[in-house]
């Protein structure tokens, strides 16, 4: 299991609580149906009514282009694929804010949860390096990089089209929001050197 295994060290290390070891595999390893019911919801959304969705894009477009990933993904898309292009935007704010709010949510669970510090490190930094190189990685691929598809067989309905990169904006997305709740939950547990002796 990839996030159980984090910084080098085992996150559920002389960890007792069941019910929350539970919880936490359930968000950081099960598949990530939640975002594709979500996905699902708004292509039949589109296809039932895409006037609908050609309304909200506009609005919804000013918060993506921020990005630097959606400021060159967007125009790349309305020119090669206009009818595609409100789905796509709606898609990609609907699974940006949903990720946010639902990493935000289970890292305060985290924070919350009755948890020892059982893992003891002298060298912070090589628990930090590992952990800090996924979660930019990915940070990386979800907001700053346009995916690799533009040039000559960038207007091709098969390959980089809105269904295709919002299966690889699911993929991006979960394993970032597995990598930041697997960090919050190592600095939970993480027993720092002026603490060891003082602190069970």
């Amino acid at each position: 299991m990839l996030f159980k295994s984090f910084g080098g060290v085992d996150l559920f290390f002389r960890l007792q609580n069941q019910n929350f070891i539970k919880r936490y595999e359930g968000h950081i390893s099960g598949p990530p149906l939640d975002m594709v019911i979500l996905s699902i919801s708004i292509l039949f959304l589109w296809l039932a009514g895409a006037d609908l969705l050609s309304y909200i894009a506009p609005h919804l477009r000013y918060f993506l282009v921020i990005l630097p990933k959606y400021h060159y993904e967007l125009p790349w898309l309305a020119e090669n694929h206009s009818e595609q292009i409100a789905l796509y935007t709606c898609l990609s704010y609907s699974l940006i804010t949903f990720t946010v709010v639902k990493t935000l949510l289970f890292s305060l669970y985290i924070v919350s949860s009755p948890l020892g510090r059982e893992i003891m490190v002298t060298d912070l930094k090589s628990f930090v390096k590992p952990a800090a190189a996924f979660v930019l990685t990915f940070l990386s691929l979800a907001f700053l990089f346009p995916l690799p598809i533009y040039g000559t067989g960038a207007s091709t309905t098969l390959v980089g089209n809105a269904y295709s990169l919002t299966i690889l904006n699911i993929l991006f997305l979960k394993m970032l929001s597995g990598g930041i709740s697997a960090t919050v939950l190592l600095a939970k547990r993480i027993k720092r050197p002026n603490r060891i002796d003082g602190e069970a």
